[in-house]
């Protein structure tokens, strides 16, 4: 794998030893406030870099080692797909396109790693905040990526309030085979939309049976006080262990946001995407391949409402998707309530 080089800095994958000199990028770039608490902890960190779970690329001074610019691809323990997340360049070194080379080299990884369907998250700052210029709206937009999910409420911001993301994801290659899915038939025709742009064809079937064991993971974020749920594998057992879940979550007096993925293609998708919803959860994000099998619908819970009307989107397919996700987020408040009573 070639990395871009410019005259000021050097580009190239990080090892477990660059943990330290990552940790100091950010803290000169965010202070001790970045929610993501892994990246002050250069021992875990270290460990999370030696197992690819995360995958850094790094912007280097080559007078002095130091790191100028970093960014970070999770890739899917499910899936052939990866999250294009942390993004950080020193002041005196922006305006420079260090972040696009950045981004090259790890999609170069993702595709050199079999990692197919690459997405990310894009802030959707609220109508009346001071800056609503989308800057990173608009840079995601002219790389021709795709809208496939709002991400309501998921970081808490720096005065006390919940900022929210759009979830963009670059296109499949053009020759994904068709997967059967299960999925509600009222979020058919969005999804379908959202798929058909990411080069995913899907066919939309009725429900069946899950059988076998199941498998639910759960993950806490206490930095940014939520919690992450995926069914990688639906069984038999994978509705009462998710009630369990949801339960715990909502028990949770510091919890401001859950998100819950399932594998679309399985059977019992649909049957767990309605109990979810009749607790709470509502439509959130639809992503190509984030399981083996296929498509993952993703459903968030929040512990206070947030309405995603009051978003600056500039995409229209996002602005589609916050309606049909604002119409949801009220249906299944008030099916909800009716399950507590």
């Amino acid at each position: 794998m070639k990395a871009p080089v410019t005259d000021a800095l050097q580009f190239r994958l990080a090892s477990p030893q660059d943990a330290e000199a990552i940790t100091a990028c950010v803290r000169a770039v965010r202070g001790d406030h970045y929610p993501n608490r892994l990246l002050y902890a250069p021992e875990e960190l270290a460990q999370v870099i030696a197992g690819n779970r995360l995958v850094f690329a790094l912007a280097l001074l080559p007078s002095t080692g130091e790191v100028a610019g970093l960014a970070a691809l999770e890739p899917s323990p499910y899936g052939r797909t990866g999250e294009l997340g942390v993004m950080m360049v020193r002041p005196s070194q922006r305006r420079q396109h260090v972040a696009d080379d950045l981004r090259l080299l790890l999609v170069a990884w993702a595709r050199e790693n079999g990692r197919r369907g690459l997405w990310g998250e894009v802030l959707a700052p609220l109508r009346q905040s001071p800056d609503t210029a989308c800057a990173s709206q608009q840079l995601t937009e002219r790389a021709q990526l795709v809208p496939c999910g709002i991400a309501l409420g998921l970081w808490p911001g720096p005065a006390g309030e919940r900022d929210s993301f759009v979830r963009y994801a670059r296109p499949l290659p053009p020759d994904a085979m068709p997967t059967a899915c299960r999925l509600a038939a009222r979020h058919r025709a969005l999804a379908s939309e959202i798929l058909e742009r990411l080069c995913c064809p899907v066919s939309f079937e009725d429900e069946s049976s899950a059988s076998g064991t199941g498998i639910l993971d759960m993950k806490h974020e206490a930095g940014l006080c939520s919690w992450s749920l995926a069914v990688p594998r639906i069984g038999r057992d994978s509705a009462a262990e998710l009630l369990v879940a949801i339960w715990r979550i909502q028990a949770d007096p510091g919890v401001a946001c859950a998100q819950l993925e399932l594998p679309l293609a399985q059977p019992g998708a649909s049957t767990l995407c309605e109990l979810a919803e009749a607790r709470g959860f509502f439509f959130s994000t639809i992503t190509a391949e984030p399981f083996s099998d296929g498509p993952g619908l993703r459903l968030q819970w929040l512990a206070q409402a947030i309405d995603p009307g009051e978003l600056v989107l500039i995409n229209p397919l996002a602005r589609r998707i916050a309606e049909h996700q604002s119409r949801e987020q009220a249906r299944v408040r008030s099916t909800s309530i009716l399950v507590a009573a």
